[in-house]
């Protein structure tokens, strides 16, 4: 994988990751200030509801995270201008009318993105014939489609998981509220009632954290399929006007413009 491309994704994740664990942690210390006079006795703050929920409270933390991370970073990939950008588009149309075929496909290979993967594939095999061009844009669009879906598809796993999780939460606080109930009865109600606390802000927070994946989710996957069928067209639109028939036998790639035979061809 190009380097460039690795580095794109590790700062993106860098930066949606930190924006999550500052915004985050500000909610905490915004709760933390010391309760005053004027405070109404018996007010929680969001420190003690999430003590409250239990352990499973860190986890959906860890997931409401993984869900901005993903979601920042599909709205800032899945765009046309990432996908395909205009300045790009303009540089490779300006080369292939031009006829320089292996210029465009080494603009391709020096600036990596979704439609430079599917135009250098199909320059590829510009001296074959127009089929094998078109199935060749076709076999990338469905891998890089695949690639620009990965992220988005882990929403739809954490809106599934989750609630699961909050559900565990539930089941171990009512746990302790039957073992609670059966050593002191109903002796000690403060107990008995933290515990149903524990259950019932356990199932909210996985709640809280599966809605705005499963939107983020189908918002994510509306936009991805948009653009990249956008792009394809973009794709298709620059080779329409290439003269097949009189490039039949041209080698375009990585050794350069060249002929090959049509033994070679088959």
């Amino acid at each position: 994988m190009n380097i460039k491309i690795v580095s794109s994704k590790l700062g993106q994740w860098v930066l949606a990751m930190s924006f999550a664990c500052i915004l985050f942690s500000s909610v905490l210390m915004a709760q933390e200030v010391p309760v005053g006079e004027d405070t109404k006795k018996g007010e929680k703050s969001v420190k003690d509801i999430f003590h409250e929920g239990g352990s499973v409270m860190y986890f959906c933390v860890i997931m409401s995270m993984c869900v901005v991370a993903f979601t920042v970073e599909g709205f800032v990939k899945l765009r046309l201008v990432k996908l395909a950008p205009p300045i790009l588009v303009a540089q490779l149309k300006e080369q292939i009318h031009s006829g320089n075929y292996q210029e465009a496909w080494q603009l391709c290979q020096s600036s990596p993105c979704y439609l430079s993967t599917l135009l250098a594939a199909g320059l590829e095999r510009i001296g074959r014939s127009k089929d094998a061009v078109d199935f060749a844009i076709q076999e990338n669009s469905v891998v890089e489609s695949s690639i620009l879906k990965t992220n988005t598809t882990y929403l739809s796993v954490i809106g599934v998981i989750s609630p699961m999780v909050g559900l565990t939460g539930t089941v171990l606080g009512m746990i302790k509220a039957f073992a609670t109930l059966g050593q002191s009865g109903i002796s000690d109600p403060s107990k008995l009632a933290g515990n149903i606390g524990e259950v019932l802000v356990a199932t909210a927070a996985g709640l809280v954290v599966a809605i705005p994946a499963f939107i983020f989710f189908y918002i994510l996957k509306g936009k991805a399929q948009t653009a990249s069928l956008r792009a394809d067209a973009l794709v298709y639109r620059l080779l329409e006007d290439i003269p097949y028939e009189q490039l039949s036998g041209i080698r375009i790639g990585e050794y350069g413009s060249e002929v090959f035979t049509e033994e070679q061809q088959a």
